[in-house]
């Protein structure tokens, strides 16, 4: 990864720049814009694992059940109003 940053700006919640500014000033973090990065990556980790763990799931599925479901799904689909 490189050490390059790219320059955003954003707009947040009055609270939460207050926390992040507070976390920097009680020497919890070196600037606002490493909490709100720190932050982020966070997240990234937390929704690539939760789709890691949604995949494996869907590899132990039965496929004869998933295809009964489709199906009865897409007949319900079929049924409703078109717009």
């Amino acid at each position: 990864m490189s050490d390059r940053k790219d320059r955003l700006t954003i707009t947040v919640d009055p609270h939460l720049s207050a926390y992040a500014e507070q976390l920097v000033k009680e020497g919890k973090a070196p600037s606002v814009s490493a909490v709100f990065n720190d932050a982020l990556a966070e997240k990234a980790r937390r929704d690539r694992r939760a789709l890691d763990r949604l995949r494996e799931t869907a590899a132990q599925a039965d496929p004869a059940k998933v295809s009964r479901m489709m199906a009865h799904i897409d007949a319900q689909a079929a049924a409703l109003p078109k717009r």
